[in-house]
C-alpha cells in the first residue's frame, strides 16, 4: 500500500481519486517486517480488521467479499490467540 503524510503527521491515501483521505489511525503500528535485508513498515491488524470492515461503507461500489469476511476472522482469531 503506498501511502503519505498529511500536514499532522497522518498517514494518508498516497495517489488516486482518494489521495489526502486520511487512513485508520494506528496504520503502521505494527513492527516493520523484513524479508531479507529489506524493511518495510507493516499495517497492523486491528487497521487490516478497519479497512476491510469499512471499504463497502466508505466506496459502496466495492461490496464486501468472502474473502474479507475470512480475513477478519482469521485477523481476530490471531489477536486473540496474543
Amino acid at each position: 500500500m503506498l501511502v503519505d503524510r498529511d500536514e499532522a503527521g497522518r498517514v494518508t491515501v498516497a495517489g488516486g481519486p482518494w489521495a489526502g483521505t486520511p487512513w485508520p489511525d494506528g496504520l503502521l503500528d505494527a513492527a516493520p517486517g523484513r524479508i531479507g535485508d529489506v524493511e518495510a513498515s507493516i499495517v497492523s491488524p486491528l487497521a487490516q480488521i478497519e479497512i476491510k470492515r469499512m471499504m463497502p461503507v466508505w466506496d459502496p461500489s466495492r461490496p464486501r467479499r468472502a474473502k474479507d469476511v475470512e480475513d477478519i476472522a482469521r485477523l481476530e482469531a490471531a489477536l486473540r490467540r496474543r
